[in-house]
């Protein structure tokens, strides 16, 4: 059963239980009230009827007319006239029955006149009777006086009342069935459909978002599952472009080391198997050290990004004009296998970082630099202040590099042109080294490139 069934259910029973029996003690205490009015009336009424016969009893007894003729005349009056109003009387004078109208099954079985007055409800065949016992004393003579008074009217429009209170109910209880019942399905609309929102959602389809309507605890709660979703949604996809992005690094990593091992391999055997002069043999085995010394590098820049992707810098003042010709001079007989001219140029004075981190970042960017450049070409090296930021520019005049590549330079194992990597003895992990180094001195890698007009690369420091 559904929540709002068990609701609609639950506050529909609840109210029939309570109004129901709010009607049954509203028509018990206006019946008590109405049953008690009419004994003390019917009291009253009973009192009146025996003074009236004690003082005409008394009015025979003095005037000698006899006690027979004025008592019995007087008295069946009283009995015609209350008859007509559905009001018995009976009349015994000591315990001699003397005249009377009330029903023989109310009456004293024994025909012996009650000696107390008295006052109750007697009921025959479902007809009600209030019976009131008068006694009275006139003389040596005492007389009592039966009154009975027929309930039935009084019944019947308790019956009546009842009735139409129960019909009133029933239509209240009919009307309250139908406006809980709507009530509730509007109410239980919102979380039938968050419930069906997470279901799809768990089923895979992350694009189901719920309807906000109104201001409520059910709106904020819609609202609050649309941002959860989008987060998830997010989260999704930060995971599987994680997931993609360690595929492709264990794909390329697999493919980097196969290379320098094939031909390690190659030339063992080729050494091992093969009569060849000693030429030969030294040049096979500058191969092998070469691969070697290829796979011992790579190595190395791969647990330097594995060490600091956890590692938190203590940063210390760098002087940048110091580490700007610290990092030309160790970069001085690269540039002169090709020639190549360095301008260097620093209107900063310092930074605030590791200075061997520092100084791996900028080799590395000048690495590519002059791996990019033509020769006899130049290349500059610059810092600087632009809105109270140290930046150091990097900028050679080479290849440049395509529109298309842009967005995944710093991409572990990316090569732009991966014969030319190989050949120069790149593994394509010096840039996404020299990220991880700028993210560590919060720092910013901005490039800027031109197809052969070369490649700028600026780092420009958020704290100064």
């Amino acid at each position: 059963m559904r929540f709002w069934q068990r609701a609609f259910f639950s506050i529909l029973i609840l109210f029939i239980f309570c109004f129901y029996s709010s009607i049954f003690l509203v028509a018990s205490f206006f019946y008590r009230t109405n049953l008690n009015n009419e004994r003390n009336r019917s009291f009253g009424e009973a009192y009146f009827i025996a003074a009236s016969l004690k003082k005409e009893i008394l009015e025979s007894y003095h005037s000698g007319r006899g006690l027979n003729g004025g008592k019995r005349y007087s008295f069946n009056a009283y009995v015609n006239y209350y008859r007509n109003r559905n009001i018995y009387l009976a009349l015994w004078q000591n315990d001699a029955y003397i005249a009377g109208s009330v029903p023989w099954v109310i009456l004293p079985q024994d025909d012996t006149a009650p000696d107390k007055q008295t006052a109750a409800v007697t009921e025959y065949k479902s007809k009600k009777y209030m019976r009131i016992v008068s006694v009275f004393e006139c003389g040596a003579d005492r007389f009592t006086l039966i009154y009975a008074h027929d309930l039935q009217d009084f019944t019947s429009e308790h019956r009546r009342l009842f009735r139409f209170l129960m019909g009133s109910g029933a239509a209240v209880t009919m009307l309250l069935a139908a406006g809980l019942y709507f009530i509730l399905r509007r109410l239980s609309k919102p979380i039938e459909n968050l419930d069906q929102a997470t279901g799809r959602i768990s089923a895979g389809d992350y694009s189901m978002r719920l309807p906000v309507q109104g201001k409520d605890e059910l709106a904020a709660l819609a609202g609050h599952f649309n941002t959860m979703a989008d987060e998830i949604k997010t989260k999704i996809k930060e995971l599987r472009l994680i997931a993609e992005q360690k595929q492709g690094f264990i794909d390329n990593l697999a493919h980097e080391l196969r290379t320098p091992l094939t031909t390690i391999g190659g030339y063992a055997e080729y050494l091992k198997n093969a009569n060849i002069y000693e030429d030969d043999r030294l040049s096979s085995i500058d191969y092998i050290i070469s691969e070697a010394k290829r796979m011992e590098e790579m190595t190395d820049k791969l647990l330097d990004l594995a060490l600091l992707r956890n590692n938190v810098l203590t940063l210390k003042e760098v002087n940048l004009p110091e580490l700007l010709h610290a990092v030309s001079e160790k970069m001085r007989p690269r540039l002169l296998e090709k020639q190549l001219q360095l301008e260097v140029a620093s209107e900063a004075a310092v930074v605030y970082g590791d200075r061997i981190l520092l100084e791996s970042l900028l080799n590395n960017l000048l690495d590519n630099a002059v791996k990019a450049s033509k020769e006899k070409s130049r290349i500059c090296l610059s810092a600087c202040s632009e809105k109270e930021h140290p930046v150091i520019t990097i900028r050679d005049f080479g290849k440049g590099i395509p529109p298309e590549c842009m967005a995944k330079l710093t991409e572990p194992f990316y090569r732009i042109d991966k014969s030319r990597s190989r050949s120069e003895g790149g593994a394509g992990i010096g840039l996404a080294l020299c990220r991880q180094i700028a993210e560590l001195h919060k720092a910013q890698l901005i490039f800027s490139s031109a197809p052969e007009k070369g490649t700028t690369v600026k780092i420009v420091f958020t704290t100064s």
